[in-house]
Formats: C-alpha cells, structure tokens, sequence
C-alpha cells in the first residue's frame, strides 16, 4: 500500500494505492492520524481509485479514520471506488455510514460546498 496526502481547497485528500489488508491497515491509520495533526483540514476525501483490494481489516481502518476525523468536528469521505473495492464496500454497506463520490473532484466540490 502506498498514501499520498495533498490539500486542495482546503480539503485532505488522502490517495490509497495497492492493497489495503492485515498487513498495513494499521498504517494507513497512523499516516492519516498524522497528517491531520500537522495540517489540520478535518475535512477529507479518501481516494480510493487506485486501491486494488480492501479486506475486513482495511475496512476497519478506513471507519477509525471516519472516527478519527469526526473527533476533530471533521467530515470524511470516500471517492472514486471501482471494481472489487468498491462491490466489497457495497456488500459491507458502508454506503450507510459514508458519503460517496464518484470522483474526487465531485467529493472535494461537495465539501467545499458544505
């Protein structure tokens, strides 16, 4: 797995890469955790369009960085899923607990607009 993290109108957009699994979902965490302490913009877009899979422990690291966002008064969603990401996030229903975007740029316009 690989983050990269930017602000863009000031909104954290967050690009998960590769595989989100056991092996590194606590990783992405830490690097979400911190990049919130040092930039602060509570309001973010995970960018999941390069994500190739996402297991159970993937999934509970993407609801900590919600929790973790919403403890700053903050807003996190998700972007740009597609083929087994996003049927395992449909099949987990986190469509009930995220907003979901088809792209980034819909995500980033949709917070800055709130």
């Amino acid at each position: 797995m690989s983050v990269n993290m930017e602000v863009r109108q000031g909104i954290s957009i967050v690009q998960v890469s590769g595989m989100l699994t056991s092996a590194n979902s606590n990783s992405l965490v830490a690097q979400v955790t911190g990049w919130l302490d040092r930039k602060n913009p509570a309001r973010c877009v995970l960018d999941l369009s390069r994500l190739e899979i996402l297991d159970s422990s993937g999934i509970g690291a993407v609801v900590t960085c919600l929790h973790k966002v919403k403890k700053l008064d903050g807003e996190l969603c998700l972007a740009a899923a597609q083929g087994r990401t996003a049927t395992v996030l449909a099949i987990a229903r986190l469509d009930l607990i995220f907003k979901m975007y088809p792209t980034v740029e819909a995500a980033v316009a949709a917070l800055a607009a709130a």
